[in-house]
């Protein structure tokens, strides 16, 4: 394994991650908190780490394979946490070093759960504004890897079924990084976008620009913004909007932008069925409230439809007490989140485009069990699917639900009842903490400092895909092979 490439990768990322500690810095400095004891410490580590990693990566070549890419995105996230954690530590936010560590991972990972009772709505308005942005530039991470590291380690399970198999994904640095620029203007644009929504909703402009960050980024369950507080309909439908630009695929904006071409968007059969799983079953959540009087006449509609496009998009937003609804419309919205949004979207969980692999493979098991000399082609879009592709789509939900389960019964251990356990372990994995709430885990603090760094690294794990981490368990246990 060419370790010089991983180096060169990471000091690009802590240097770009790290120079965004200015921005929260100069704020504390405009609003005269003491920003350099809690910035300046995290701001110098991530310009050491960059200059080690580059004098490291000085010698690398300009090509990456599955090995480096799945221990680059590994360390990536692990060094995001490790860095984010900072300023919570410098400014004696938490009693340990394992909570400032859980909060950072889950921000940076978008998960949107919290060590803070408030979720953070005590913060200083500089570590306010640093929690939005690493889970803004969380988001940007991670789709910036989809589109460049990913593809070379595990295929994305199934990406390049995304607009038609036109995006041609290449393993030189240089291809990689072409393509990382493209997907980053479409992720700036849409924020900045969002934001505008926000202000022109009513939202002060510092409100706007937090709001902003975090619903581009899928991480809203961590109750820094709170719809049901403001009840207004105005912002509800902004979030509405920035939800489903953020669950769509980015690929398909950024083919989109280049052929000019926007109505083809809807063409898109992976978001024709996102669409159709959302307005069928807001319509069913609806229908159950307004079935056991929850709420009158068209608040059904309006908090239904909002809170399944929250868990769709792996968002967690709340415009309504959920918690207190009904067991069935509970379910549904936890069903979603293992669903989650478009495959080359910022959300989390399974993704829309595996699970259309899946059923299209099932109901072609049906027809082949009935006629068993029919030869079947299975599509996409129009396009055959390589038998790769499905099993690598197999593989992946073999590894998602053998890791949500192992990691239920582990979870279970600190003392959570089994059902808080699955809101834990699919929130995680997920990246959606608003599962926790579901099932009335409201204060994650007082789990033991285990679980937290088990959940941490559940975080991870989903970000990676999984697939990423037993390739770096097989590359580590190979070297040891080699080397003893």
């Amino acid at each position: 394994m060419n370790r010089s490439i991983v180096f060169y990768l990471v000091s690009r990322l802590a240097l770009i991650n790290g120079l965004a500690l200015v921005i929260p810095m100069l704020a504390a400095w405009w609003w005269g908190e003491a920003g350099l004891r809690y910035f300046a410490p995290a701001l110098a580590a991530a310009l050491m780490v960059a200059a080690f990693c580059q004098y490291r990566g000085r010698h690398h070549k300009r090509h990456l394979g599955p090995g480096e890419g799945a221990w680059y995105m590994v360390s990536a996230w692990v060094l995001l946490g490790l860095l984010g954690m900072i300023p919570y530590v410098m400014a004696g936010i938490f009693a340990s070093p394992v909570d400032a560590f859980f909060e950072s991972v889950s921000a940076f990972t978008t998960t949107g759960t919290s060590c803070l009772a408030d979720g953070g709505a005590a913060l200083p308005q500089s570590l306010l504004l640093w929690h939005s942005l690493m889970e803004w530039l969380g988001g940007l991470n991670f789709i910036l890897m989809l589109v460049s590291v990913m593809p070379q380690v595990s295929g994305c399970f199934g990406l390049t079924l995304s607009v038609h198999q036109s995006v041609a994904f290449s393993p030189m640095v240089a291809r990689m990084q072409e393509a990382a620029r493209q997907a980053g203007r479409i992720y700036l644009a849409i924020t900045a976008f969002s934001m505008l929504l926000y202000w022109l909703a009513g939202l002060p402009l510092g409100m706007a620009i937090n709001q902003g960050f975090m619903t581009m980024s899928t991480s809203g369950g961590d109750a820094l913004f709170d719809f049901s507080r403001y009840d207004s309909l105005a912002l509800e439908a902004v979030g509405a909007v920035s939800m489903l630009l953020a669950s769509g695929n980015f690929l398909l904006y950024w083919k989109g932008w280049e052929r000019r071409d926007f109505k083809g968007l809807f063409k898109d059969a992976e978001l024709q069925v996102f669409l159709a799983v959302l307005v069928a079953a807001g319509l069913v959540v609806s229908f159950h409230l307004w079935r056991f009087g929850v709420y009158d006449g068209w608040d059904n509609l309006r908090y239904g439809f909002f809170q399944v496009l929250s868990f769709s998009s792996t968002s967690g937003f709340a415009s309504a007490s959920y918690q207190d609804w009904p067991e069935f419309d509970k379910y549904v919205l936890f069903a979603l989140a293992f669903v989650g949004g478009c495959i080359g979207s910022a959300t989390g969980g399974l993704r829309v485009m595996r699970f259309m692999v899946l059923f299209k493979m099932a109901a072609q098991e049906m027809r082949r069990t009935l006629h068993p000399h029919m030869v079947i082609s299975l599509k996409v879009d129009g396009v055959p699917v390589d038998m790769k592709i499905i099993s690598r789509v197999l593989s992946y939900f073999f590894l998602f639900m053998a890791t949500f389960f192992v990691s239920m019964l582990i979870i279970s251990l600190s003392g959570v009842t089994p059902m808080q356990a699955m809101g834990m372990a699919v929130g995680c994995l997920s990246s959606v903490g608003s599962t926790m709430d579901l099932f009335g885990v409201a204060d994650v603090s007082v789990l033991p400092a285990w679980t937290k760094i088990y959940c941490s690294f559940l975080m991870i794990l989903g970000r990676v895909e999984i697939f990423s981490f037993l390739v770096v368990i097989q590359t580590a246990f190979g070297y040891l092979r080699r080397r003893w």
